[in-house]
């Protein structure tokens, strides 16, 4: 434990200091100004909207439409975080030939994989709690109050969305042994293959594949409001999602985590340099 928690401080130190870090506190600021912008500029029309789905819709309604779209930018915040720090953390290793005097040091290899993730973990939420502490602010400035339960439950659900996207970068940069693989890999998985999946068994089939990340992944925003972006719906519902739909999307994003992390351990392990 005190190797892994030496490993995770030196490597958080490096990811702060890195150009990816910096880069994504532009994108992230970059994102804040636009919500920033929209909460100021349109937030008096979300009325209008909630209202073509419900008639003369209460103020509660209304702030669980403004979470909603505040949460559209929790939905790839996380990955863009991910793919940035995670997708470089073993392929570089092996690329750069760091490897070479990192593997024969006295640290177990799950150490420095524990280490490394935990780093990359840390840093990531950095970013999006820079986000989250935006948000947080904007608040009450549009509504004259805080929505506490809110707040706590896009916490809890974006911290396991980050942790699930995190293992499956992970996965990723354990494969390959260049940077640009593991990168192109995750982006074209999750934001192509997944995304067409989803429409494509949507249309074919009639109903929204509950089992993909990407939608287990829309809980961040259908926990105010049932509109799905992904899959797509029939029927569309101003009420939040259920507390078994909220329980389902938990357990899929943890399986792709433990899976992703189970698998990206054993190649680590067994990962040679040549």
């Amino acid at each position: 434990m005190q190797k892994t928690l030496q490993v995770t401080k030196y490597f958080f130190r490096n990811y702060y200091r890195s150009r990816s870090f910096y880069l994504m506190l532009v994108i992230d600021i970059l994102i804040c100004v636009l919500f920033i912008y929209f909460s100021f500029r349109y937030t008096s029309k979300i009325g209008a909207f909630a209202g073509r789905i419900i008639k003369n819709p209460p103020e509660s309604i209304i702030k669980n439409v403004f979470d909603y779209i505040w949460n559209f930018a929790l939905l790839y915040l996380p990955v863009l975080a991910a793919v940035f720090f995670g997708s470089p953390a073993i392929s570089s290793e092996i690329e750069d030939r760091t490897a070479y005097h990192i593997f024969p040091l006295p640290i177990s290899r799950y150490s420095l994989f524990a280490g490394k993730f935990i780093a990359a973990f840390l840093v990531s939420l950095v970013v999006i709690f820079i986000f989250l502490g935006v948000e947080w602010a904007v608040f009450p400035f549009v509504f004259h109050t805080y929505q506490v339960t809110a707040f706590y439950s896009t916490i809890y659900l974006v911290v396991i969305f980050l942790f699930s996207i995190l293992s499956v970068t992970f996965l990723s940069s354990s494969i390959f042994n260049r940077n640009l693989y593991a990168y192109i890999t995750v982006f074209v998985a999750y934001f192509l293959i997944l995304n067409a999946a989803g429409y494509i068994i949507n249309i074919l089939y009639g109903y929204t594949p509950s089992y993909l990340l990407n939608v287990a992944a829309e809980i961040l925003q259908t926990v105010y409001i049932n509109i799905p972006i992904f899959g797509g719906s029939s029927s569309l519902s101003i009420a939040p999602a259920s507390s078994s739909t909220i329980l389902h999307s938990i357990l899929i994003m943890l399986a792709y985590a433990f899976v992703s992390l189970a698998i990206a351990i054993i190649l680590f392990e067994r990962k040679e340099v040549r």
